[in-house]
C-alpha cells in the first residue's frame, strides 16, 4: 500500500539517539514545546498508549505498534478528534547515514475524515518535519 504522507529528513546526530527520543513515547511535549497541553503515558512498551491533549484542546490517543532494532518505530490512532482522519498507521524508518548521523524517514496510511486529503497531506508533512526538527533539536 502507498503511503498518504512520507517525510524523508537527515538528522544529525546518531540513529541510537533518534531511535531513543521517538521510543520516550509519553515525552512527546519534549520535542512539541508549546503544542500541547498534557500528555498522559498509560501502560509501558509495546502496547502503551499515549493520551494527548493539544493547545487548542483536540485530544488524540496513541498506541506504539513496534520498536525494533533501533529502526523501526510505529505506531497507530486509537482515538482522535483533533486530526481529520481515521484509520491512521504511522512508521518511522532510521538508517545510519554513513556520517554519524540518520537518515529518517516517517510515513504514514490513514483515511480522511472531515476533510478532502488535498489539505491532509500537508497539515501532516508539517507535523512529522517538526517532530523531526524537535527530536534534533532536543537532541
Amino acid at each position: 500500500m502507498a503511503y498518504n504522507v512520507e517525510v524523508k529528513k537527515n538528522l544529525a546526530m546518531p540513529r541510537a539517539k533518534v531511535f531513543a527520543a521517538l521510543c520516550d513515547f509519553g515525552g512527546v511535549d519534549k520535542v512539541l514545546p508549546g503544542a500541547l497541553k498534557s500528555c498522559q503515558l498509560v501502560g509501558s512498551g509495546i502496547g502503551s498508549v499515549r493520551h494527548i491533549e493539544l493547545a487548542d484542546g483536540g485530544k488524540v490517543s496513541e498506541r506504539l505498534e513496534m520498536a525494533h532494532d533501533n529502526s523501526v518505530f510505529a505506531y497507530s490512532i486509537v482515538a482522535n478528534n483533533a486530526l481529520p482522519v481515521e484509520n491512521y498507521f504511522a512508521c518511522v524508518t532510521l538508517a545510519d547515514d554513513g556520517k554519524g548521523g540518520t537518515n529518517a524517514v516517517w510515513s504514514s496510511n490513514w483515511t480522511a475524515k472531515g476533510a478532502p486529503e488535498a489539505d491532509i497531506v500537508p497539515m501532516l508533512e508539517g507535523l512529522y518535519t517538526a517532530l523531526l526538527d524537535g527530536i534534533a533539536k532536543a537532541g
